[in-house]
């Protein structure tokens, strides 16, 4: 498996795992009748909570951006070092970024999100310079 693939496989992982963790703390804090509930009522106001919510949704919104990038590099078969360092950023991103944001340590968070918002278009440069290679851009 290429290491864009493996980094679609990391930031779909981590999006699993970062619903996970966020649910079981919300039935930690919410209590197992909050969260048998319709949850018409907004969650506990636990500081902890509202971060974890946050970033499960940074995780979904990134692996939109992030797939979406990875599909069209991989249907056109274009790879090099931009793609490659891309994706380890990627990797590296989603793995410290749920952890260092629901434990609210910043800046690192941010820091960590940056990598995301560096290797993207990075990535998307890297496509785009491979395809005068495999000849479709003449």
């Amino acid at each position: 498996m290429t290491i864009e693939l493996w980094s679609v496989f990391v930031t779909g992982g981590m999006l699993w795992l970062s619903i996970v963790i966020q649910q079981l703390h919300l039935d930690k804090t919410g209590g197992t009748a909050y969260a048998l509930s319709n949850r018409a009522d907004p969650p506990p106001d636990v500081p902890a909570q509202a971060r974890m919510l946050r970033a499960v949704r940074n995780q979904s919104d990134v692996a939109a951006v992030w797939i979406a990038l990875v599909v069209v590099q991989q249907m056109l078969s274009v790879s090099g070092s931009l793609t490659y360092w891309a994706a380890l950023a990627m990797i590296g991103s989603r793995l410290l970024y749920f952890p260092l944001y629901a434990l609210g340590l910043t800046p690192f968070r941010s820091l960590s999100w940056a990598l995301f918002l560096v290797a993207t278009p990075v990535f998307g440069v890297g496509v785009i310079l491979g395809l005068d290679t495999v000849g479709v851009v003449q």
